[in-house]
């Protein structure tokens, strides 16, 4: 048997080795279910020792092969067969079984992973929520759309448009990324909601921290996957709980500060409300019609400007059209079935 003088002995102590040949005998089976697969691939990159260990296991098994045949044949080992003492405990369970599999196996665990692409959208009114495999969950908002593109190296999304919250799994072998419009959100262990409207980005932190860099517009995200997101650009900025930032087309970042309360009306959505407080009917108005198939319209513009505070359901438009008739001198008319006129009554 020839020796790799890299090759350690499995009984010096060493717990990677012992790790090693464990997975080797799993690998065998040649059964490993998804679940394995990962944390084997979790356990390759975790240090650059275990793929030497695997190899040098793999390496032993490889030349045993040739070992067990001569003892079969009722031939003495070769000298230089010196770990077979050793060995024989660990190895004579599945010695006997063939490494071509393992090695096929061996073959793809060396190769790039898969990648996984997925999209999810909602219609106006719907709301979904999802957990992608690594742990991280989405809340996707009214009338959206994301793409992902989860590979072993980062973890893509192409908000489309629309809004959605992101709860990010902590993985730093894996950069969490966000792109939406002309930039990238990535997350540094965080909690984040992104808003696309028409050329409008705004991205609100509720927790942990981000990263916003610019790039170019409508790019694909095989652009974005080349990108070294670890590269620092002059014109990153970091987010922390609490800030939001509002970034028009083409235009430098605006950045301001939420207290807990606004974020708990910035994330009213999630649980089928919408929280106005002391803001401008137009606004209240265009937000209210991003939920509701029956599209309300403001005739006059001196209604514009009335301030609105209140809380109201998702599922009822006729609570919020009875408030505004009753507190502000308006009258509504239905002018079909999706569309309904709000003006100053006489």
């Amino acid at each position: 048997m020839n020796i790799d003088n890299n090759v350690v002995s499995l009984h010096n102590g060493n717990t990677i080795d012992d790790e090693a040949s464990l997975w080797l005998v799993r690998l065998d089976n040649g059964h490993l279910s998804e679940q394995s697969k990962k944390e084997l691939k979790h356990w390759l990159a975790a240090d650059k020792r275990h793929p030497a260990a695997l190899k040098a296991m793999a390496d032993i098994w490889d030349d045993m092969d040739e070992v067990l045949n001569s003892l079969d044949d009722k031939h003495s080992a070769p000298e230089s067969v010196t770990l077979w003492p050793i060995l024989k405990p660990i190895f004579t369970p599945f010695a006997l079984a063939a490494s071509i599999s393992f090695f096929a196996i061996f073959i793809w665990l060396l190769t790039p992973g898969s990648v996984e692409k997925n999209s999810y959208a909602t219609i106006t009114g719907q709301q979904l929520d999802a957990t992608f495999d690594d742990g991280s969950i989405i809340h996707l908002n009214t009338n959206s759309r994301i793409e992902t593109e989860f590979s072993d190296e980062k973890r893509l999304i192409k908000l489309v448009k629309g809004e959605a919250l992101f709860e990010v799994a902590h993985d730093p072998e894996r950069p969490f990324i966000v792109y939406v419009g002309d930039r990238l959100v990535q997350a540094i262990g965080t909690k984040f909601v992104v808003h696309l409207h028409a050329k409008n980005v705004q991205v609100t932190v509720t927790d942990g921290k981000v990263k916003m860099s610019k790039v170019n517009v409508d790019s694909k995200l095989a652009d974005i996957k080349a990108i070294n997101t670890a590269d620092i650009q002059k014109d990153d900025i970091y987010l922390a709980k609490g800030d939001n930032v509002f970034v028009a087309n083409e235009q430098a970042p605006i950045i301001t500060q939420f207290k807990p309360e606004n974020i708990e009306r910035e994330l009213s959505w999630l649980d089928g409300k919408l929280i106005f407080d002391n803001e401008e009917l137009f606004d209240v108005i265009e937000e209210v019609n991003r939920y509701f198939n029956i599209k309300i319209v403001l005739k006059d513009p001196s209604l514009h400007h009335i301030r609105i505070s209140g809380r109201f359901d998702l599922d009822d438009s006729d609570a919020l059209i009875e408030a505004l008739e009753l507190s502000f001198n308006i009258q509504s008319q239905r002018l079909d079935a999706n569309k309904i006129l709000l003006t100053k009554k006489a």
